[in-house]
C-alpha cells in the first residue's frame, strides 16, 4: 500500500444518501450504491498526518490508520475501531430516529412468547448504554430520567429483613469472640464498622444486597463518608435512644425514611438487578 493510500475503513467524506463514510476517490457508495458527485469525492487531506490514535495515544502508522465513518475521528488504532458496527470508542451514543423506532422488526428477528429485548439508551452522566426503564446506571450509579416518578422506596418490612440478616452476620461472630475475650463493647464496634464500610463503599450491606435495596443520597448516588457517619453512627444512636421511634418512623413517612436517613440526608430505594 502506498504511503498516501487509505485503507478500507478510512474516509473523510460521507454519502449524502445513507451517511456512510466514503473512501477517497470512490464514485459510488459501498453501502447503498448511490453515485458520488464529482464535487463531493474525497481527496487526500492536505494537512500533515499526526501518527497517534485519537482514542488511546499509541503510535499508528499512516498505512495502518483507521478512520471512523460514524463520527469522522482519525486516526484510530485497531483496538478502538469496530469494523462490524463501523463505530469507534469515541463515538457518542446515537439514538434511533422516530421512523426507526416505529419501523417493524426485521425479518430475522425471533418472535415468540418470551420477553423481547428492551431498547438501550445512553446514561446522561457517563454515556454508558443501559436498558430502557432501568432506574440507576450500573456504570456510574446515577439516577436516570424519570426514575424519581417510578422509584420505589424500601418500606419498613424489607428494611427490617435486611437488618435481621446483617445482625446475624455480625452478631454470631461477635458473640463467639466476646465469649473468649470478654470485651463487652466488641459487638457494638464491629457492627458500626460493618455498617459504615459497606454503606460507604457499596451503598448497601450484605443484607440489603440480598433484598435488592440501596442507600442513596438525594441525587441517587452512593452517600459520601460524612453522610454515612451521620446516618450509621449519630442517626442510629439517636433513633435507638428514643424507644426506637426513629426506626418506626419509616412506617408512616411518605418516602419511607427513618430518623437516621434524615440525619444523613439519605434514602433507601429498591433497585432493579441489571
Amino acid at each position: 500500500m502506498a504511503a498516501g493510500d487509505l485503507n478500507e475503513f478510512s474516509a473523510n467524506q460521507f454519502c449524502g444518501n445513507c451517511g456512510t463514510g466514503l473512501i477517497p476517490g470512490a464514485t459510488v457508495c459501498e453501502s447503498c450504491g448511490a453515485a458520488v458527485p464529482e464535487a463531493a469525492r474525497a481527496e487526500l487531506p492536505s494537512v500533515d498526518y499526526i501518527p497517534y490514535c485519537r482514542a488511546c495515544g499509541v503510535p499508528v502508522a499512516k498505512e495502518a490508520a483507521l478512520n471512523c465513518p460514524k463520527c469522522g475521528v482519525s486516526p484510530l488504532c485497531r483496538e478502538h475501531y469496530n469494523p462490524s458496527t463501523r463505530t469507534c470508542a469515541l463515538c457518542p451514543p446515537f439514538e434511533l430516529s422516530a421512523e426507526e423506532q416505529q419501523a417493524p422488526p426485521s425479518v430475522g428477528q425471533p418472535k415468540g412468547p418470551w420477553p423481547q429485548p428492551r431498547a438501550a439508551v445512553p446514561c446522561p452522566q457517563c454515556g454508558a448504554r443501559i436498558r430502557e426503564g432501568v432506574q440507576f446506571c450500573p456504570n456510574c450509579g446515577s439516577e436516570q430520567a424519570g426514575a424519581e416518578e417510578t422509584s420505589e422506596y424500601a418500606g419498613f418490612l424489607v428494611r427490617l429483613g435486611a437488618a435481621i440478616i446483617d445482625s446475624l452476620i455480625t452478631g454470631v461472630p461477635a458473640a463467639i469472640i466476646t465469649s473468649f475475650t470478654e470485651i463487652p463493647a466488641f459487638g457494638t464496634v464491629l457492627s458500626v464498622v460493618y455498617y459504615v464500610l459497606f454503606t460507604y463503599y457499596r451503598g448497601q450491606t450484605p443484607g440489603k444486597m440480598l433484598l435488592d435495596i440501596h442507600v442513596v443520597d438525594e441525587n441517587g448516588q452512593k452517600p459520601n463518608l460524612r453522610q454515612v457517619i451521620l446516618r450509621e453512627v449519630v442517626g442510629k444512636a439517636v433513633s435507638a435512644l428514643v424507644l426506637l421511634i426513629g426506626y418506626l418512623w419509616i412506617i408512616w413517612d411518605p418516602k419511607k425514611r427513618g430518623w437516621h436517613d434524615y440525619f444523613g440526608n439519605t434514602y433507601v430505594v429498591k433497585r432493579e438487578r441489571v
